[in-house]
C-alpha cells in the first residue's frame, strides 16, 4: 500500500518529467528517437556484417546442402542430403526432424556420415516413425564457426517445419530454433532465450530446372527470459527488440531487420527496415523504415514478427534470391536506450550468435511408384546398371542385384548398387560390378523399394545375363540387332532367325530354355510393348 510520501515522490518525478520535456523541442525529440533505433541497427549490421563476411570468403566452395531426399512415408523413415566438405568439415552434429501427422509433432534422430562409395559427402538419418500416409521433414546442424573462418562458437545451420497455411502467430510446432543461445546473460526481460524461425511457401523451379521453395512470408519469434516486452519510460529508459536478416551470399553491404520498440518520442515504431554500411568495418551508414505494414505479438515471453518476404527480395540490393541455401543469417540483440542530455545513450542487453534459416522443407501425401528402366549388362567389364527415377523424388532404400540360377530361387550372390547421383526425380543410373563372380548363366533380379514391400508394389526386373566365358554376353536380352533398344526391328530379326532354324545364343533365347522358338517371339513382343 503506498504512502502519503510515495504519493509525493511520484507527484515530483511527474512534474520533473514534464518539465524536463518542455526542454525538448519536436526537432531534437525526433533526433532522439531516431538515435535510439540507430544503435539497435548499428548492433545489428556489426554482428551481421560478421557472419556475412564468414561466408563471403567461401563462395568459391561448393553449394553446402543439396540433394535432400527422403524414402515414402514409413515407418523405418529414411532422410539423406549431400553436404560440402567445408560444411561438413565443421560440423559437430547434426539431426533430421519428421513429422507423420501434419506437423503437430516432430520426432527425431542424429544424421551422420555415410562415406562409402556413391555417397561420400551424404549424410543420413532414420526416424522410427508412427507411420502415416503422409510426411514432412529437415535438417538441423551445429556448426563450429571456425570452418567458415570466424568465431562465432557453434552457430545452428537449420531448416523449419513449414507453416503451409500461414498461421498467426504459429504455434511452437511450426517453429525451429536457429540460435544456441544461453540463459541468465541479461536482465530478464532482455534476455533472449531462444530465436526461432518458419516460413510459408510455394514449390517453384529455378531457371535451371531446380525445384525450390518460393518464400512468401518469414516468421520470426525472439524468446525473452521475462515477460515480453518493456516499452520504457516516455523519456526512457527505452527498450528494442530485434531480429537481423542477410542475404549470406549478396554483393551488397546491406543488412535487414524485423523489431518492435515503442517510445523514443513515437520514432520507434514496430516494422522492416533496411539497413546500410561498411562490411570491413560493421559500421552502419545509415537505415530506412522499409515498411511498417507487418503483424507482430508481443504476447507473453515472445516477440513474433511476420512480413512478406518480398519486401526484402524484391530490393535491389538483396541480391540472387533463391540463393544457393535458398536461406539467410538471422540473429537477435535487445536494446536499452535513454537520454543522455541532448543525446541517446546505447547499451546492447544481450545478442545471439547468429544462425543459418534454411526454408527447404520437403513433404510428401501418398507415394508415386518408381519406375525401372534400360536394364543392361556389360559382358566385357562384367558391369550391370538400370535407371532409378521416381515421381516424388524418393531415395531408394532397397537397391538390390541378386544373381540366382535360371528359372529358380537359388540365389548365390547379392550386391548393393551404386548410384551416379541423388537427383531421384530426373532420374539416376545405379550400377554394380559382377568381379568375383563364377563363370556362368545367371538371372539377375534387380529389386527396388521406396516403400514398404507390403504396402506397394516393389519394383523388380528379371535380366538373364551370361558371365565370363560362360556364353557370349548379351547386354540386353532380346536386343538382336545391339543398338541398346528392344523394338520391332528386334522381333523381324528374332522371326527370321527362328525361320532359318539359326543357332542359339542368348540375346535371341529371350527365356533362356536354349531354344528358338514361337515363345521367344511372344515374350519378346511383351518386352517391346511394356516398354
Amino acid at each position: 500500500m503506498k504512502t502519503g510520501k510515495d504519493i509525493i515522490i511520484a507527484v515530483i518525478l511527474l512534474c520533473t518529467s514534464i518539465i524536463v520535456a518542455a526542454e525538448y523541442t519536436p526537432e531534437q525529440k525526433q533526433e532522439l528517437g531516431n538515435q535510439a533505433v540507430h544503435e539497435m541497427m548499428q548492433k545489428i549490421f556489426s554482428e551481421s556484417m560478421k557472419a556475412k563476411r564468414a561466408f563471403l570468403e567461401n563462395q568459391h566452395r561448393e553449394i553446402p546442402l543439396s540433394n535432400f531426399a527422403t524414402t515414402a512415408p514409413r515407418s523405418e523413415f529414411i532422410v539423406n542430403a549431400d553436404i560440402s566438405d567445408e560444411l561438413a568439415a565443421g560440423t559437430e552434429s547434426s539431426t533430421v526432424y519428421a513429422s507423420t501427422d501434419g506437423q503437430s509433432t516432430w520426432q527425431s534422430a542424429p544424421a551422420t556420415p555415410m562415406g562409402s562409395t556413391g555417397y561420400e559427402t551424404t549424410w543420413s538419418g532414420t526416424i522410427n516413425t508412427n507411420d502415416g500416409n503422409s510426411a514432412h521433414s529437415y535438417l538441423s546442424g551445429l556448426i563450429n564457426s571456425e570452418a567458415l573462418g570466424e568465431n562465432f562458437g557453434t552457430i545452428i545451420v537449420s531448416g523449419t517445419p513449414h507453416n503451409e497455411n500461414g498461421n498467426w502467430p504459429p504455434g511452437s510446432n511450426l517453429y525451429a530454433h536457429m540460435v544456441d543461445e544461453p540463459t541468465g546473460d541479461a536482465p530478464s526481460n532482455q534476455d533472449i532465450t531462444a530465436l526461432r524461425g518458419t516460413y510459408k511457401g510455394n514449390n517453384a523451379t529455378d531457371g535451371e530446372g531446380n525445384e525450390y521453395i518460393d518464400v512468401e512470408r518469414f516468421y520470426m519469434n525472439l524468446s525473452l527470459n521475462g515477460g515480453c516486452c518493456d516499452e520504457g519510460g516516455l523519456f526512457g529508459p527505452w527498450y528494442l527488440y530485434g531480429v537481423g536478416i542477410v542475404n549470406p551470399e549478396a554483393e551488397e553491404e546491406v543488412a535487414y531487420a524485423i523489431g518492435y520498440g515503442d517510445g523514443g518520442f513515437g520514432e520507434l515504431v514496430p516494422g522492416l527496415y533496411k539497413i546500410t554500411g561498411d562490411l570491413a568495418t560493421g559500421d552502419i551508414g545509415g537505415f530506412d523504415l522499409l515498411t511498417s505494414n507487418i503483424s507482430y505479438s508481443t504476447s507473453g515471453n515472445d516477440m513474433q514478427a511476420t512480413a512478406l518476404m518480398s519486401y526484402i527480395t524484391n530490393d535491389s540490393q538483396w541480391g540472387t534470391w533463391p540463393n544457393s541455401f535458398n536461406g539467410f543469417i538471422v540473429l537477435g540483440v535487445t536494446i536499452e536506450a535513454s537520454l543522455d542530455g541532448l543525446d541517446v545513450a546505447a547499451e546492447v542487453k544481450d545478442q545471439t550468435n547468429p544462425g543459418l534459416m534454411i526454408c527447404n522443407t520437403t513433404s510428401q501425401e501418398g507415394n508415386i511408384a518408381l519406375s525401372l528402366s534400360s536394364p543392361v549388362y556389360d559382358a566385357d567389364t562384367g558391369s550391370l546398371s538400370v535407371t532409378y527415377s521416381d515421381g516424388d523424388g524418393n531415395l531408394p532404400w532397397k537397391k538390390s542385384l541378386e544373381l540366382c540360377e535360371p528359372g529358380t530361387d537359388n540365389c548365390m550372390y547379392s550386391f548393393d548398387m551404386i548410384p551416379d547421383g541423388h537427383s531421384y526425380k530426373g532420374g539416376v543410373t545405379f550400377s554394380v560390378s559382377t568381379e568375383g563372380v563364377s563363370d556362368g548363366d545367371y538371372d539377375a533380379r534387380l529389386w527396388f523399394a521406396d516403400d514398404d514391400l507390403d504396402t506397394y508394389p516393389s519394383a523388380q526386373i528379371v535380366l538373364p545375363i551370361t558371365v565370363g566365358s560362360g556364353g557370349g554376353g548379351c547386354a540386353i536380352v532380346g536386343d538382336l540387332n545391339d543398338d541398346s533398344l528392344t523394338n520391332v526391328i528386334d522381333v523381324v530379326l528374332l522371326v527370321n532367325l527362328i525361320l532359318s532354324s539359326a543357332e542359339v545364343d542368348t540375346c535371341s533365347d529371350v527365356n533362356g530354355d536354349g531354344i528358338l522358338n514361337v515363345i521367344d517371339i511372344v515374350l519378346l513382343v511383351n518386352i517391346v510393348l511394356g516398354g
